[in-house]
C-alpha cells in the first residue's frame, strides 16, 4: 500500500469543503467541527522483517544406485515411513551374482593350488619365484571377490536412517544410469526448517540463535516459535537472495513443502526512528512533505502545520520534523477543516507502537 492510497481520500473530500465553508459564513455563526485526536509519539523503537518460505526437511537426501543396471523392485511409496536399514530398492542382481560366484569359485581354486605349491616349496621341488606367483593369484582372486561383493552391495539402496519417502522419480523396469536419483528420503533425525530467501539488507540485521514467528495457514495453532538456525554465506547466483534457515519445534501438522511466512524483530537503525502518527492526519502531501491539523487546546481551534514525512508503516506515518512528543492532530474529521477552524474533540487515540507490516512474498529457492 503506498502513501497516495491512503491519503487520496483526503483530497477528494477537501474539495467539497469550500461550500460548506460558504454557507457557515452566510449565517453569521460560526461552526464547530467534530473531531477525532491522536497523540504523537515516538515511532516504535523494533521493527519487523517479515519474509515468506517454504518448510522443509532439514535433510532431504536423494538415493540413487552407484552402479547402472536394470530396476527389479523398489519397496516404498511416496509417503511411506522406513527405519534405519531398510532395504528401499534393488537392481536385477542376476549378473552380479553370477560374477561373485565365479570369483569365489577362482579364490577358492587359487587358494588351493597356492596350498600345493608351498608344501612342493618345502621339499624343494618348485622354486620361490613359482611360489610366489602362486601367492600373488590367491591376491587376486581374493581382491575379486571383493570387487564383486562390492558391486552386489550397490545394487540395492539402503535408507540411511529413518525418514519420510518425499518422492519417488522411477519405477521397476526402468534401466538406470549410476547416480540417478530414485526417491528422496526425509530425514526425521534433523527436524524441519523453514528456509526463506531475503535480500542482503535484512539479513545483515539477523544472526543464528534469534527467534522467528512463523505463521502456517495448515497448522491449527496456526503461529508457532522457531530459531534461526543458519544464514548462507553467499547470495543464490540466479536471485541474488540470501536463504535463511529457521529451526521448528516437533509439531504433527508440518509437511514438507507448506508455504508460511517468518517475522523477526530487530532493533531500529536510526532511518527507522522518529514519531508515530496516523497515515489519515496528512493531508496535501508534496516531495515527502505534507501538512496536518496541530489542536491548540486553549483556544479549541486547530492550526495547520508542515511536518515532514519519513516513511509509511502499517497505516501510520513516521514523520522525522514538524511536530514533538504529546502533540495532539486530528486524526479524523479534517475533511471541512481550514486552518483556525474551532473543534470539538469527541475522541483521543494513539496510533500503534507494534508495527505489523503486511508480509513480503518472495519467491523461495
Amino acid at each position: 500500500m503506498t502513501l497516495g492510497l491512503l491519503l487520496s481520500w483526503a483530497a477528494l473530500s477537501l474539495a467539497s469543503c469550500s461550500e460548506e465553508k460558504s454557507a457557515s459564513a452566510a449565517s453569521g455563526s460560526e461552526k464547530v467541527y467534530p473531531v477525532t485526536l491522536a497523540i504523537v509519539q515516538p515511532a516504535a523503537t523494533s521493527k519487523t522483517i517479515t519474509a515468506a518460505g517454504t518448510v522443509r526437511y532439514r535433510y532431504e537426501t536423494p538415493l540413487g544406485f552407484t552402479s547402472a543396471g536394470k530396476i527389479a523392485s523398489i519397496r516404498f511409496e511416496e509417503g511411506d515411513r522406513v527405519v534405519p536399514g531398510a532395504l528401499i530398492a534393488a537392481l536385477d542382481a542376476t549378473q552380479v551374482n553370477s560374477g561373485l560366484e565365479s570369483a569365489r569359485a577362482e579364490q577358492q581354486r587359487a587358494q588351493a593350488e597356492l596350498g600345493r605349491f608351498q608344501q612342493l616349496f618345502e621339499k624343494g621341488w618348485v622354486t620361490r619365484a613359482q611360489l610366489e606367483r602362486s601367492e600373488a593369484a590367491a591376491r587376486a582372486a581374493t581382491a575379486q571377490v571383493s570387487n564383486a561383493g562390492f558391486a552386489s552391495g550397490t545394487s540395492r539402496i539402503i535408507a540411511p536412517s529413518g525418514g519420510i519417502i518425499l518422492a519417488r522419480t522411477a519405477e521397476p523396469g526402468q534401466v538406470v544410469a549410476a547416480g540417478t536419483q530414485i526417491v528422496v528420503l526425509g530425514e526425521t533425525s534433523g527436524g524441519m526448517v523453514l528456509r526463506a530467501p531475503m535480500i542482503d539488507s535484512d539479513i545483515s540485521r539477523l544472526t543464528p540463535g534469534m527467534p522467528a514467528q512463523v505463521t502456517l495457514s495448515g497448522l491449527a495453532e496456526g503461529v508457532i516459535e522457531g530459531t534461526i538456525s543458519e544464514i548462507d554465506a553467499r547470495a543464490n547466483p540466479t536471485s541474488g537472495a540470501f536463504e535463511v534457515t529457521v529451526a521448528l519445534p516437533a509439531n504433527p501438522g508440518l509437511r514438507s513443502g507448506q508455504i508460511g511466512t517468518v517475522q523477526f524483530r530487530v532493533a531500529a537503525q536510526p532511518q527507522d526512528t522518529g514519531l508515530a502518527i496516523p497515515a489519515s492526519a496528512v493531508f496535501n502531501v508534496r516531495a515527502g512533505e505534507g501538512f496536518v491539523y496541530l489542536l491548540d487546546a486553549k483556544a479549541s481551534r486547530v492550526r495547520a502545520r508542515a511536518v515532514q514525512i519519513g516513511r509509511i508503516d502499517d497505516r501510520q506515518l513516521v514523520i522525522t520534523g514538524g511536530l514533538k512528543p504529546g502533540d495532539r492532530i486530528v486524526a479524523s474529521g479534517l475533511g471541512l477543516l481550514v486552518d483556525g477552524a474551532r473543534v470539538k474533540p469527541l475522541a483521543t487515540r494513539q496510533p500503534s507502537r507494534t508495527r505489523q507490516p503486511a508480509p513480503a512474498p518472495m519467491t523461495a529457492r
